[in-house]
């Protein structure tokens, strides 16, 4: 039977036997990883007959990682009844090409609808490579570490120890005062990192710095999984010129030296969509970048052809064209219209770089690629502009389905939401032959209404939300 755990270092420390044991090739199966990004509420550690899979929310829905340890393809079937006892979704994310290749093959798994999004694709590097930058394709990274020679002396690179811990703090708070003007992913990974200073060694990772007379110029935290070293993190002060490329050859070096032999690969994960990492690392002449599937399994999007038209006596309900990205970018962007939706684009941690009217577009495109969602523009009539969204969402594996509306403001108050949600039930439940229920927030009474007016009767509430079932006729 499926075991279960809330995130705790326990339950981290735990799972490192199966970690250790993979041979999936992405990042995000990794101690380092998992510490710096996956300590939230919603993450759970899942455990079976000697494998381990993690369970987190990815885009507001639950996901697994894909199992790693003694049976992975065993846990499949304990996953999959323990989505349906739970009312989740069957999806994997991390999934890279070569597990993808598996699920495409395994008869339980289909059908499948899957994507990946380009800002989370992991870097990889020769190993060989990142030790000596030989050749003209890196001329540049010899360049810039001649030049910290130059100005610094023979690097002296060194595994850390308990005692420069007060050292690594102070040079972190530096770079911090560097990069105050950073977003919300950037101060939770430099929190992370504090942290993950004063606990890698119990996680079976490796931190090393760059000294400058006895001042700590750059630090780098990494993990051996397979024939791969995983960087989580390499942090340098500006003020040290060259110190990054010297310190990422460094501590590949130090690896090898420690370990007895060359590895295969470097992976220095991913650049979350900001131009400037991506220019930077391209330029380490990558030789793969792995991109990471998110998996939906039996998604019941899977058997439309394409996103059908519903009619209303005053609206139609079409697919969201590209002709709709201004007016998308609006809806997603109202703060106040969207306080009772849930939404708020400000606190999104997946939004990286600076908002433009592809931002939601490509998003929304994403969630239907993956089968995660079908998403309609709200109309007066089928060549007119967008005036709301419906949704339809939040699959489960036991055939349920979420249905949300939003219309701008000012359409509200005019009866549109109230069709606009009926003709989404009949569609949910006719066409792709699913229970919807509804929830809203206790504020939020005209929503209620409107749901109420469907055909829905209250189910239940919590502290947050009145949640909603269609009656049966």
């Amino acid at each position: 039977m499926l075991q279960t755990e809330p995130y705790s270092m326990a339950a981290l420390q735990k799972a490192l036997p199966c970690i250790q044991r993979s041979t999936l090739h992405c990042s995000d199966i990794s101690a380092g990883s998992v510490f710096m990004w996956r300590n939230g509420e919603d993450v759970r550690f899942c455990f079976w007959n000697d494998t381990f899979s993690l369970q987190q929310n990815m885009g507001s829905q639950p996901a697994f990682t894909w199992p790693v340890g003694a049976d992975p393809h065993g846990m499949i079937d304990e996953l999959t009844q323990y989505a349906r006892e739970h009312h989740f979704p069957l999806r994997f994310f991390a999934v890279d090409e070569q597990t993808l290749d598996f699920i495409s093959h395994d008869d339980r798994l289909q059908p499948y609808m899957c994507g990946y999004d380009r800002r989370w694709s992991d870097y990889v590097y020769s190993f060989s490579d990142a030790m000596t930058f030989q050749g003209k394709k890196f001329s540049g990274q010899r360049n810039h570490i001649n030049k910290f020679k130059r100005l610094y002396g023979e690097p002296e690179i060194r595994f850390l120890t308990a005692d420069d811990l007060p050292q690594v703090y102070a040079m972190l708070t530096e770079y911090e005062l560097e990069h105050s003007g950073g977003g919300k992913m950037e101060k939770t990974e430099l929190e992370q990192t504090k942290k993950l200073f004063a606990c890698y060694a119990d996680l079976g990772l490796y931190a090393a710095c760059l000294s400058v007379g006895g001042e700590i110029a750059a630090v780098s935290i990494g993990e051996v999984i397979d024939e791969t070293l995983i960087i989580h993190v390499e942090k340098a002060l500006k003020r040290f010129q060259g110190a990054y490329p010297t310190v990422y050859s460094g501590f590949v070096r130090l690896i090898s030296e420690h370990l007895g032999k060359k590895l295969w690969f470097v992976n220095r994960e991913d650049d979350s969509g900001d131009t400037g990492l991506r220019t930077s690392k391209m330029q380490y002449q990558p030789v793969d970048l792995i991109h990471k599937y998110l998996v939906h399994i039996h998604s019941p999007a899977a058997q439309l052809k394409e996103i059908p038209v519903l009619h209303t006596d005053r609206l139609a309900l079409t697919p969201i064209f590209e002709r709709d990205k201004q007016a998308y970018l609006t809806l997603n962007t109202d703060i106040e219209n969207n306080q009772y939706w849930g939404y708020d684009y400000r606190e999104d941690e997946t939004l990286a770089g600076h908002i433009t009217e592809d931002t939601f577009y490509d998003g929304v495109q994403y969630d239907m690629q993956i089968g995660d969602s079908v998403n309609f523009a709200v109309r007066l009539q089928e060549d007119a502009d967008m005036i709301g969204e419906g949704i339809v969402w939040n699959f489960s594996a036991d055939a349920r389905c979420e249905l949300g509306c939003r219309l701008m403001p000012a359409y509200h108050g005019k009866g549109y939401g109230k069709e606009a949600f009926g003709a989404l039930a009949q569609f949910a439940k006719n066409s792709l032959h699913l229970q919807p229920w509804a929830r809203c927030f206790k504020q939020n009474e005209g929503s209620r209404r409107m749901i109420l007016a469907n055909g829905f009767h209250e189910s239940r509430e919590d502290e947050t939300y009145f949640y909603f079932e269609l009656s049966e006729e």
